[in-house]
């Protein structure tokens, strides 16, 4: 399956959760703001991603996570100004 541009937002309240979550997206995404990162990945490696922060995320503290997929034809029309200009045509090392 082909790897696509994906945008992950999460709202943690509990402090050393949502540390450990920014942890985890830090070592597979960008981070663009505080909570929003940006990453290239198939659906196989979002799964196992979601699968590492979900256990962080409790609806009953009003936490949430969103992953948008974002399409090639989208994702040509992201606009980005600042320190969060990624370009995902040069190599990543994470």
């Amino acid at each position: 399956m082909p790897k696509m541009l994906r945008l992950i937002s999460y709202d943690i309240t509990n402090n050393k959760k949502r540390t450990r979550a920014a942890k985890i997206l830090e070592g597979n995404a960008r981070r663009v703001q505080y909570s929003v990162f940006e990453t290239f990945l198939a659906e196989g490696e979002l799964s196992e991603l979601i699968s590492k922060i979900l256990p962080f995320v409790s609806s009953e503290e009003g936490d949430s996570l969103l992953v948008y997929r974002l399409c090639g034809n989208c994702s040509e029309h992201r606009n980005a100004w600042g320190s969060s200009v990624i370009d995902w045509e040069e190599p990543v090392i994470i």
